[in-house]
């Protein structure tokens, strides 16, 4: 019976990928072969701040590699570690945010994203992928990644604090309900 909250983090876990892979590959503006504006990693965060390391991490995984398989491209190892530190970094970072959630909060974890991910690894992958020159790719990359960390984290703060976050949380408390009520339902009956 205690398979309710891991059912329902399933359910949450499948929108999540399914988000990011619209935000992904159709609300996107890409500039060329290496750089691509889009906050298709904003629901990623979230499943970190509310799930957890492990549950963040497979979503940005599979919203990686689905949406890659989708276009029609191998995925690049190296951009999925990125997709997959998305989700991890915040989840390892989430007590941050259960205590008071504030903008520079969320801006910090995002940040360390912003330079482990976008700069670190997917730097990289495009690189050996690509062969871009570093110059080129650090010059448009470092622009892109301050523009779009400061645009994800307004997003997921705001919706952090929204009744989204809420839902959630209830939603995981009625599961474990759940499961207690048909606990003590199964102790009456013997």
């Amino acid at each position: 019976m205690k398979n309710v909250n891991k059912v329902r983090i399933m359910a949450f876990a499948g929108v999540i990928i399914a988000m990011n892979i619209v935000l992904a590959r159709l609300v996107a503006i890409n500039i060329g072969p290496t750089l691509r504006i889009t906050v298709s990693q904003t629901p990623v965060y979230l499943a970190g701040f509310w799930f957890g390391p492990v549950v963040g991490g497979i979503c940005g995984f599979l919203g990686d590699l689905i949406g890659s398989l989708l276009q029609g491209y191998a995925p690049n190892p190296l951009i999925s570690i990125s997709a997959i530190l998305a989700g991890v970094i915040p989840g390892v970072f989430r007590h941050v945010m259960e205590k008071k959630p504030e903008l520079w909060k969320v801006l910090g974890v995002l940040a360390i994203h912003g330079v482990v991910g976008a700069l670190g690894f997917t730097c990289v992958g495009l690189h050996i992928y690509y062969g871009t020159p570093w110059s080129v790719l650090y010059a448009t990359r470092i622009v892109q990644t301050i523009m779009l960390t400061a645009v994800n984290s307004v997003l997921v703060f705001f919706l952090y604090k929204s009744p989204l976050t809420g839902f959630v949380k209830r939603s995981m408390a009625e599961g474990k309900g759940s499961i207690q009520r048909i606990n003590t339902a199964d102790k009456s009956m013997k």
